[in-house]
């Protein structure tokens, strides 16, 4: 499994192709994990945890990987898990690296029910935690289709 792109060779790729993501609903007593984003696409917004999967990863695997590297939560947290549910497609204006193309994305999603939360911590490229119980009218659009895909509101 690829674990590293070179920052430049992820440029061009972002640049030129859409990129395969994965993306992740945390759900814990009822609610929602939501982390801000510290950089682009969706900066400053609230979004939910996930990533692009590498070559020779499983969906499944990119998830658990992205669950570890952005919550430091990780499988033996998950007590249930749905999904994938999907695919859904995004598309950017705004993108990382001052790329001018925006991005596109193909994404899967998981929902993962977690039972503990005490070693919960975002990663460098977030910051601050929402536990949401509803969704936010203000959120994007695809925040609002993937939760209501997950059943948010069905506890």
């Amino acid at each position: 499994m690829s674990s590293f792109l070179p920052e430049k060779k992820y440029r061009e790729i972002l640049d030129l192709v859409p990129i395969v993501c994965v993306d992740i609903c945390v759900r814990h007593n009822g609610k929602l994990l939501m982390i801000k984003r510290k950089n682009e696409p969706e900066k400053g917004a609230w979004w939910i945890i996930g990533g692009r999967i590498f070559k020779g990863e499983t969906m499944e695997q990119a998830a658990f990987r992205k669950l570890k590297e952005e919550t430091n939560l990780d499988r033996k947290h998950v007590v249930h898990i749905a999904g994938p549910f999907g695919p859904y497609e995004t598309m950017f204006k705004e993108a990382p690296f001052d790329i001018t193309t925006g991005v596109h994305s193909m994404n899967a999603v998981f929902l993962f029910d977690v039972d503990d939360i005490i070693t919960l911590s975002v990663d460098n490229n977030h910051e601050g935690v929402l536990w949401a119980t509803e969704i936010d009218e203000r959120w994007h659009a695809y925040l609002k289709d993937v939760l209501a895909d997950c059943a948010f509101f069905l506890r």
